[in-house]
């Protein structure tokens, strides 16, 4: 389930990574795009709990210093397919790690046979869909209310 690119390590979250985990998430705790609301640092551990039991979760470690500064959910879908998501720690934006950790998890998955890799994004959420377009994925549709209930 490792996967290696030039900067980064994807990989299973561990109770050691709670940290980090806690601080990209908490950073979006009043997210327009996608909240953690309520999340503080007693009741985020159930978020790692969750990561920490599921394969469908990588870690985004730095290579260069051993920091998680987000993660890569890829779930399981019907038909060989799979759900991409990710989020990144805000002080790292802009550097293209989100975009190299996508790319490796789906390269990879084409490699053993998925068939269709898709993501749900909010359509106001112009960053993300350059991202994903940067990716290669390519918007099929429009949803006309929000993906995920407040």
């Amino acid at each position: 389930m490792e996967l290696e690119t030039a900067r980064l390590i994807l990989r299973k979250f561990t109770e050691a990574d709670y940290d980090d985990l806690y601080e990209f998430l908490s950073q979006l705790r009043d997210s327009e795009f996608e909240g953690y609301p309520g999340i503080d640092y007693e009741n985020g551990r159930e978020h790692l709990k969750y990561r920490v039991g599921s394969d469908e979760f990588y870690a985004i470690e730095l290579k260069e210093t051993g920091k998680v500064i987000g993660n890569v959910y890829f779930g399981k879908r019907d038909f060989e397919a799979r759900e991409i998501g990710y989020i990144v720690n805000r002080d790292f934006r802009r550097q293209e790690y989100a975009l190299e950790a996508i790319n490796a998890v789906i390269d990879m998955a084409f490699s053993e046979g998925i068939h269709r890799v898709f993501a749900e994004c909010d359509p106001r959420n112009e960053c993300s869909w350059r991202l994903l377009e940067k990716a290669g994925l390519v918007r099929e549709a429009h949803f006309r209310k929000k993906c995920f209930l407040s």
